[in-house]
């Protein structure tokens, strides 16, 4: 018994060893599988050069040079203000009024001055025309005076008459003299005295001026059609001299700046030289606005790629101050353009031709895009390295490169 539980298990190994070599030897050779490669079936388009006017995507933002910071040129309490931030105002219209009290006092006081002064000279003229008769007076007092003297040396000589006569006549002479001199000083004088005053004239009608300029800038005006943008004060404010009162732009001079990449400036640098006018197309809200290139920035800022551009508009109304536009630049045109769809680019700069059913890659210019009949919106390449009816890859290949095989679809 203790023999055939020991022999059991041997039997079934032996068992599962021989049906093991059975199936082994019974397995049939199957025959290794080949790897068939499919190529992608793709679109093609044929080269056709032509001319085309690029467009191209750009953004701009809406700006004034004519931005007025409107600020107090006095020290004074505002009495009124008369308009909100985000109203249009007219030119001349009344934004601000500030308080003139002072300086109405100051203004009487600068006439009173001025009055004082044309009172002194017209004074010193009649002085003048007085001087000039008492001189002729002078002048002929001083002849009797010289009889008189003439007689007393006589009468002295003759001794019918006393010394003490002739020195009095002779002390009358001099002084006489004297008064003449002083007479004639002041006739003399009078040009200068009369400078000295129409100097002091002069300086009172200036300060009369600023006092007029000054009372004047208590009433703050509109300089143009305009809108407010910010209001920086209100009724009862102390302002003091330089202190900002409103801030607006002119709505006429309204334009569009746009940064251009460096690779258009040539272009468009030429066309303001030749007076060849560059048009846009602003979007906004749905609608769109014309707009023409006014003038390039004579200078690159600092981290910038390209060149400020400035669009203006000759019919529409620019929006708001700071708005966003996308702008739709319409490039001169160009000759040996290619019009391909998006997906023939590749990058920026690369397209495949395919030359029996191989892929060649191409490098090629962006000139910019356009939109077909159809609305597409298609790229514009250079045809420089292109043949015409050379076959173009149009479709989105993820794995394309030179060398790849493909298959031209011949729908």
């Amino acid at each position: 018994m203790k023999f055939i539980k020991f022999l059991f298990p041997l039997v079934i190994l032996a068992v599962g060893v021989a049906v093991f070599i059975h199936l082994k030897d019974s397995k049939t050779e199957q025959e290794p599988l080949e790897a068939k490669v499919v190529s992608p079936l793709v679109n093609v388009q044929e080269v056709a050069l032509v001319s085309a006017v690029p467009i191209t995507r750009l953004f701009g933002e809406v700006e004034s040079p004519d931005s007025s910071i409107m600020t107090s040129a006095i020290e004074a309490d505002v009495v009124e203000v008369y308009i909100l931030e985000g109203e249009s105002v007219e030119t001349g219209q009344l934004l601000v009024r500030l308080d003139d009290t002072d300086l109405s006092l100051e203004l009487s006081q600068r006439e009173a001055e001025l009055l004082e002064v044309e009172a002194q000279i017209q004074n010193n003229k009649i002085k003048l025309e007085a001087d000039k008769s008492a001189l002729s007076t002078e002048k002929q007092l001083l002849k009797l005076i010289r009889n008189a003297v003439q007689r007393a040396k006589k009468l002295a000589q003759s001794q019918a008459g006393s010394l003490a006569t002739l020195d009095e006549a002779l002390q009358n002479e001099q002084r006489q003299l004297l008064a003449i001199l002083k007479r004639q000083q002041s006739i003399d004088e009078f040009p200068s005295t009369q400078l000295q005053l129409e100097a002091r004239k002069r300086k009172a009608e200036s300060l009369r001026k600023k006092a007029e300029n000054d009372l004047a800038r208590t009433q703050v005006y509109a300089p143009a059609d305009g809108k407010v943008t910010n209001v920086l004060v209100s009724h009862g404010d102390r302002i003091t001299r330089g202190g900002v009162l409103v801030q607006m732009y002119d709505k006429s001079s309204l334009e569009v700046r746009v940064q251009v990449p460096a690779d258009y400036i040539p272009v468009l640098q030429e066309s303001l030289d030749n007076d060849v006018s560059v048009t846009a197309t602003a979007v906004h809200n749905s609608g769109s606005i014309d707009l023409a290139l006014h003038r390039l920035s004579a200078v690159v800022s600092e981290g910038q790629g390209g060149v400020d551009a400035f669009f203006r508009s000759g019919t529409s109304k620019l929006p708001a101050l700071g708005i966003t536009l996308e702008i739709r630049l319409n490039l001169p045109p160009v000759d040996n353009a290619v019009v391909v769809s998006v997906d023939a680019l590749y990058g920026k700069n690369r397209i495949y031709r395919v030359v029996n059913n191989v892929l060649e890659a191409v490098d090629v210019n962006l000139l910019g895009q356009l939109n077909n009949k159809s609305g597409q919106r298609m790229v514009i390449i250079s045809g420089q390295n292109l043949q015409q009816s050379d076959q173009i890859l149009t479709s989105r290949l993820p794995q394309a490169v030179s060398g790849l095989t493909v298959e031209i679809s011949q729908l």
